[in-house]
């Protein structure tokens, strides 16, 4: 055995996974009393919250825009806690996202909701009454922040009124604005251009609720859904600080092939007591936390042994996950000046069509990162395009290694293709190259058919609480996206909180928090 053992009274804990959840938990375990080990399969700390270098170009796999980065959220103070925010520049860039339409003018999704307002009706003054449903919705979110410094599993019944009076005025908005999607609200407009920009926003998301780009277009507003500069690693790489300042420890290349469990006896439950890597060595704890994807936590790791109905009835077709994505990176000798900065990115129509990853595409979305100097090299500018992708197909390509390069070199090529279509001459600036497939995302994330997000937001699942333990296993909780749906990163940071809350009360400890 090594690692991870008590000393004295204090309990051990290990942490599956270096992403953001696993990286919060282990810190807000060593804020109060705890032992955290984290034991992250990469050699690198973030999980899906990462980024690389190519040819002094950062290509970057996550953070486009954080909710927190302001303190209109509550979630500024939990970032704050972590670290996170340590040291890092916020930039609230006038543009949110952009999608741009042949023969009409771009649907620009402005942070000033005033300006959006202005904007929308300019597009089609004959859709007046829509708009100002969904720009007054906007404003009304923007009057609330829910409550995330506590456990929902911990709330007194005095908690629970207190959240639903809070909600009440919000109450008839969010419900209606739930059960909306994206593609209803397009069939409700009239002027063509919104519709068709509306229509096109969201492509195979397109049952998306439009209480999910509500939110973020009223964290917007709110001056709290910025961006850091220098994107995702800096970010991550103050928690991993921060964590190893409050005492923890990061084991890398370290990958979890099994949770170890003994029986229980005279009636009581099984209890989680260790992890065993693919190494084969044994870690025994007190407590283990997940935050690898549900998929492999549930039915490899614990072989399914603590799956009832309910727990198994999201991977058999309950919920649906975000779909796994091609990832093409492009180092550009431009700085792009003439783009426009837009945070969430620029979606523009193909004419004619050009096939990707073997389907036509009428449509791209890019990220240009015209407004980050620091992930490319003076006077050039890296532009991202992610397309959602066929996993079995990227699997099976994976098979012949040959074919499987050859096959992403042609996904950048038709991407440079595309391009051109949006920003002619473009092809002959480029000078570094990058494609990352489902596959890619897989084996370094180890995230279940390459999702990169966990659960898919709808109407049904938007604001579900999952459970973050198994029945019939004691000492073991999950965190993380998976056990939050719609995913990103403000629940990791608040399921690694709420889970070390959780133990504290079951210990009978103060829960503590504070901020570097």
């Amino acid at each position: 055995m090594a690692g991870g053992e008590a000393s004295g009274t204090r309990k051990s804990i290990a942490i599956i996974g270096g992403g953001v959840a696993g990286l919060c938990a282990g810190c807000y375990a060593q804020m109060n009393g705890y032992e955290a080990t984290v034991y992250e399969m990469h050699s690198l700390p973030g999980g899906v919250c990462t980024a690389w270098k190519r040819n002094g170009y950062t290509v970057d796999s996550c953070i486009h825009w954080l909710l927190g980065s302001g303190p209109a959220s509550g979630f500024h103070k939990l970032w704050r806690e972590v670290g996170a925010l340590r040291g890092l520049t916020i930039v609230d860039l006038d543009e949110f996202m952009r999608v741009e339409c042949k023969g009409s003018p771009a649907l620009v999704f402005y942070r000033d909701v005033d300006r959006l307002e202005r904007h929308l009706l300019e597009l089609g003054p004959e859709d007046a009454k829509p708009i100002r449903e969904l720009t007054n919705a906007i404003r009304k979110f923007t009057r609330f922040d829910m409550p995330v410094d506590k456990a929902p599993e911990l709330y007194t019944v005095w908690d629970k009124f207190l959240m639903g009076a809070r909600m009440v005025p919000l109450g008839p908005a969010f419900m209606k604005w739930r059960k909306v999607t994206v593609a209803d609200f397009a069939k409700r407009l009239k002027s063509p251009a919104l519709r068709e920009a509306f229509g096109a926003m969201l492509g195979e998301f397109d049952s998306f609720p439009m209480l999910g780009l509500i939110m973020p277009l009223a964290w917007q507003e709110m001056k709290t859904a910025g961006y850091p500069l220098g994107g995702s690693m800096p970010f991550v790489r103050n928690i991993e600080k921060r964590l190893l300042d409050l005492g923890g420890q990061i084991r890398y290349s370290s990958r979890v092939s099994q949770i170890l469990v003994e029986e229980g006896v005279g009636g009581s439950v099984a209890r989680a007591v260790g992890v065993r890597l693919v190494d084969g060595t044994e870690h025994r704890a007190d407590v283990v936390i997940s935050a690898a994807d549900g998929r492999t936590t549930i039915f490899d790791m614990l072989g399914g042994r603590f799956a009832d109905d309910a727990v198994r009835k999201p991977y058999e077709g309950g919920m649906t996950p975000f779909s796994p994505l091609l990832y093409v990176g492009l180092g550009i000798a431009d700085p792009l000046d003439g783009i426009p900065q837009v945070g969430s990115g620029i979606s523009f129509p193909l004419d004619p069509k050009v096939e990707i990853d073997g389907k036509a595409r009428d449509r791209l979305s890019m990220m240009v990162y015209n407004f980050d100097p620091a992930l490319a090299p003076a006077g050039k500018t890296t532009v991202i395009v992610m397309i959602s992708a066929d996993y079995d197909r990227w699997k099976a390509l994976r098979e012949d290694p040959v074919r499987y390069r050859a096959e992403k070199e042609l996904a950048a090529e038709r991407v440079i293709d595309a391009l051109e279509q949006r920003i002619p001459g473009i092809r002959a600036k480029v000078e570094m190259r990058d494609v990352a497939t489902p596959v890619t995302w897989e084996r370094y994330t180890g995230n279940w058919r390459g999702s990169y997000e966990g659960w898919l937001m709808t109407g049904q699942s938007l604001g579900k609480q999952m459970s973050k333990t198994l029945p019939g296993l004691s000492g073991f909780y999950m965190v993380g996206q998976w056990v939050a749906p719609g995913g990103g990163l403000p629940p990791a940071v608040s399921t690694g909180r709420h889970v070390v809350q959780i133990l504290c009360k079951n210990d009978g400890r103060r829960f503590v928090a504070l901020e570097p």
